[in-house]
């Protein structure tokens, strides 16, 4: 019997978003005594298309990068919590930009036509969310529902930085849509090159630098051209500081 790898497509969670969101994850799981509804190291995440099945791994690794490349940097705002009753899933709400939307939407039309994709990805309409806990059980459901009601609600704005390309639940590419190329497995965990990513995302709120140049007419929208509020900017470069102060300093 031939084992055929498993696919996943998401964007991984950077900085201190990333560490918030892990927090939350692990305060849920010792609190409600989830751990069957986690991974032991939880990554936060929004999945975008998958998992999925392939014979053909050099053509998908071609389109994702073609498809990533081709695609201005993207935002979406993290928007509260949310639920799912079948399954039970409880979540943070991931409301995306159109152009977000575009961005999944037309990789999963990409990807159909040699990929064996979930159910979901042959639909347009897509709920984005970052999983808090999954498959939980009816009692612990309603428990850690009726505890995050009672939580403030996150809500800040965001911007893609990276779509990861998984194999078997290990980053096989990674495409950096600030530093505009595409990142093997190694370059990937490379802290150093994340830390450019992020100055580089320091750069384009200051105007001084554009991620989008070069791409094709077409694949610009208003989106790309907005001046970005203020405060916007500040939580994300406190982001970028954060990162820099935590991961950096270990090296």
């Amino acid at each position: 019997m031939t084992f055929r790898a498993n696919y996943l497509i998401e964007y991984r969670f950077q900085g201190s978003s990333k560490h918030d969101i892990r927090r939350m994850i692990l305060r849920l799981t010792n609190k409600f005594h989830l751990h069957y509804a986690q991974p032991k190291r939880p990554v936060p995440h929004i999945t975008l298309v998958g998992g999925f099945t392939t014979n053909d791994e050099k053509q998908l690794v071609k389109d994702f990068a073609s498809h990533c490349a081709a695609t201005p940097l993207c935002r979406f705002t993290v928007d509260g919590f949310g639920y799912f009753h079948d399954p039970r899933v409880v979540f943070i709400d991931i409301n995306p930009s159109d152009k977000l939307k575009q961005f999944r939407w037309n990789l999963a039309q990409r990807l159909k036509r040699y990929c064996n994709l979930k159910s979901y990805d042959y639909q347009e309409e897509f709920a984005f969310h970052a999983t808090l806990a999954l498959r939980l059980g009816a009692s612990d459901f309603i428990k850690v529902k009726r505890y995050i009601d009672s939580q403030s609600k996150p809500k800040y704005k965001h911007y893609m930085l990276r779509a990861t390309l998984l194999r078997n639940g290990k980053i096989l590419y990674e495409y950096d849509f600030l530093q505009r190329r595409l990142l093997n497995r190694n370059e990937a965990l490379d802290k150093r090159l994340l830390s450019r990513t992020f100055q580089l995302l320091d750069d384009f709120f200051k105007g001084s630098y554009d991620p989008n140049t070069g791409l094709k007419p077409q694949d610009h929208i208003t989106e790309q051209s907005i001046k970005v509020q203020k405060e916007e900017r500040h939580s994300i470069i406190q982001t970028f500081f954060s990162f820099i102060k935590s991961s950096l300093g270990k090296l």
